[in-house]
């Protein structure tokens, strides 16, 4: 993911994954499945549904990574996108965003952990280019 001919395109993989923002359902469910053995508890995902009866159905999200934490809430109508900045494990700044920013802000921090990580560079390239 350097800057010669295989970088990692930021801007064509959010506008892939914002294209298909109108179900937020379905982004957070494919973000979630690709990512939740690279993140392990740094992922935090609510579904719908009792004690009894799970759905797939996601409510709220939260990812921590780097110095960012990112939570999608999907309760109510719309959708919620707050990116965080965290410092000594403790949040000292919060702005709403929207799909977009959300998710510009989560791949990035996933690119620059690749640098350094073979998993996260394999689960980040399933998300852009799609496959397992």
């Amino acid at each position: 993911m350097s800057d010669d001919s295989n970088a990692f395109d930021l801007d064509l993989a959010v506008s892939s994954l914002a294209s298909d923002s109108g179900d937020t359902q379905l982004m957070l469910r494919l973000l979630t499945e690709r990512l939740a053995g690279v993140l392990g508890d740094r992922l935090r995902v609510e579904r719908q549904g009792g004690l009894l009866k799970k759905s797939n159905v996601i409510r709220h999200v939260e990812v921590r990574i780097a110095e960012s934490e990112l939570v999608a809430d999907l309760h109510g109508a719309t959708p919620t996108f707050i990116i965080g900045r965290v410092s000594g494990g403790i949040r000292i700044r919060s702005e709403r965003t929207d799909a977009a920013g959300w998710l510009r802000t989560l791949l990035e921090a996933l690119r620059l952990e690749a640098e350094h990580s073979a998993t996260t560079r394999q689960a980040l390239e399933a998300i852009v280019i799609g496959g397992n």
